[in-house]
């Protein structure tokens, strides 16, 4: 399992904010400044740097930090962050921390940052208004975070991480994947539309690739139809941390039509009597799910030499 350090330096929060939810997101992760960083951190596999912007420079206290590890620290998978209010500057600075580390990081992002004049202390009141004045900016209060920016810049980073994973070869993986799903048959199926959210505990079959779920209606048929994305769950119950096993699916739906040939040989691999479902006196209505995307968590892959998760696209 890869771990994540989300170290930051924040003076007035929104670096901190931007950290928490960078590790919120990224788990199994920490955050903390660089105040609080322990040795035993030093150990874990991916790492985010973050900084505030002020008077176009970093946070000294972070500068100071990395100049003091850059020795671990240039080991290790890298990403950088700053918030800051001139995005291109940030930029600018999070190169220049690149250069200065001697690495090349995964990604780097600059994110909008908040200026809040009361909050501020003398010494930074007096250089704010010094370098609003030079930059011929008004000297007002600016919020420019978003707590959105923060949240997909973290799924970026989630991405940077999968592909530290120590994989399987993909035919191994595919194989673990299709006797799993053939090996058990209930799923529960994630679909949502606007503010409407649906969880659904459903019966499934898995043929070549696909889902298949039999159902007489309901509410999930209110997002299905609107919004054809959905996710899907199947799992075994948690005994212990080494007998991890479940799946994550990501997918999407659609409508098998009741007369078709598909519609009848899915029945039919079901045991059912295609006849007696068509003659009944209410709908059985059939949804297929392409599979896209299989996030598999098993901890008897680590006995092979690889990460217990497990990434395979269909």
């Amino acid at each position: 399992m890869i771990r994540t350090l989300v170290l930051y330096s924040s003076k007035y929060g929104s670096t901190k904010d931007a950290a928490r939810i960078m590790a919120l997101i990224m788990g199994p992760a920490i955050y903390c400044s660089v105040d609080e960083f322990k040795p035993e951190y030093r150990e874990f596999e991916f790492i985010v740097i973050g900084s505030p912007v002020y008077q176009e420079k970093l946070e000294p206290s972070l500068i100071e930090f990395v100049d003091k590890n850059r020795d671990w620290l240039k080991e290790k998978p890298v990403s950088l962050f700053c918030t800051c209010l001139d995005k291109n500057g940030g930029l600018d600075q999070l190169r220049s921390l690149e250069e200065f580390m001697n690495i090349k990081a995964l990604s780097m992002k600059a994110i909008g940052g908040r200026l809040i004049l009361d909050k501020l202390d003398e010494e930074d009141n007096v250089l704010i208004k010094e370098f609003l004045k030079l930059v011929k900016l008004p000297l007002e209060n600016m919020d420019f975070y978003n707590q959105e920016e923060v949240v997909n810049y973290s799924m970026k980073l989630k991405s940077h991480k999968d592909d530290l994973l120590v994989s399987l070869d993909e035919n191994t993986v595919k194989m673990a994947i299709e006797e799993f799903l053939k090996s058990h048959n209930t799923c529960t199926l994630a679909t949502c539309h606007s503010d409407r959210v649906r969880s659904t505990p459903i019966e499934y079959n898995y043929i070549e690739g696909f889902l298949y779920l039999l159902s007489e209606g309901g509410e999930k048929f209110a997002n299905l139809l609107l919004n054809k994305d959905v996710s899907v769950a199947v799992y075994e119950d948690y005994t212990g941390m080494n007998n991890l096993k479940g799946m994550q699916i990501t997918g999407h739906a659609s409508m098998v039509e009741e007369d078709s040939e598909e519609y009848s040989s899915v029945l039919k691999s079901k045991g059912l009597n295609v006849d007696v479902i068509r003659s009944m006196p209410i709908n059985m209505n059939m949804v297929k799910i392409v599979i896209e995307k299989v996030e598999f968590l098993n901890s008897k892959f680590k006995m092979e030499g690889a990460d217990a998760k497990q990434i395979y696209n269909y």
